[in-house]
């Protein structure tokens, strides 16, 4: 059960974050850019289940374990980044290439991607750990099965935001990307958004 009067607040903080621009809503725009609808519907799909399994660990507390470790840490955001930076590397090499030249399996590609640039991002589940107890209650029953409840509620709603996302994009997308020229605009703008994710990654484990 759930603390009804800590409720509106958790759902508008969840709405407000939902539809900040971040390194979620910069991936799906990027997928979508570079390679089609299928694929962005496919990353915002791979987000979301990547997010609800940090919510499960942070319910765990597993996130907090992770934490206490500062190698461990320090292997999981290295490894998000060099994967990120990798990603970057793949789109310039075919920043020629059409959405639909590089269909095929996109949707579960971008799923795959979109699931390990998530696990990959160990802030997302201390995020998690630091967000969703604020607004559990002991007294009401396990706070476990609250934080998943929350969190089941958190990604309805960032669902729906980044799917959103993913269908402006791709409608954008099929339009522009007929012209060479800004098909590797396109692209271009892909990869730099794959690879300012890497970086900031590295960047940020530095200053933490």
């Amino acid at each position: 059960m759930l603390d009804l009067t800590l409720l509106p607040l958790f759902l508008a903080g969840g709405l407000a974050l939902a539809l900040t621009p971040g390194p979620d809503m910069a991936f799906t725009l990027a997928t979508t850019a570079s390679r089609g609808l299928r694929a962005g519907l496919g990353a915002v799909a791979g987000i979301i289940t990547g997010g609800a399994i940090w919510t499960v660990a942070a319910a765990i507390g597993l996130a907090a374990l992770l934490t206490a470790s500062e190698h461990a840490l320090a292997v999981v955001r290295y490894g998000g980044a060099i994967y990120l930076l990798w990603l970057a590397w793949q789109t310039i090499r075919t920043l020629d290439a059409a959405p639909h030249a590089r269909a095929s399996a996109s949707a579960s590609q971008a799923f795959l991607r979109g699931l390990m640039t998530n696990l990959l991002n160990p802030k997302v589940g201390l995020f998690f750990l630091a967000f969703l107890p604020q607004f559990t209650n002991a007294e009401l029953g396990p706070v476990w099965i609250q934080m998943l409840m929350l969190g089941g509620m958190f990604f309805a709603m960032g669902t729906m935001v980044l799917v959103a996302v993913a269908l402006a994009a791709g409608a954008a997308q099929a339009r522009l990307a007929r012209s060479l020229t800004l098909r590797r605009v396109l692209n271009g703008l892909a990869a730099t958004a794959f690879g300012g994710l890497g970086l900031r990654l590295i960047f940020s484990s530095n200053t933490d």
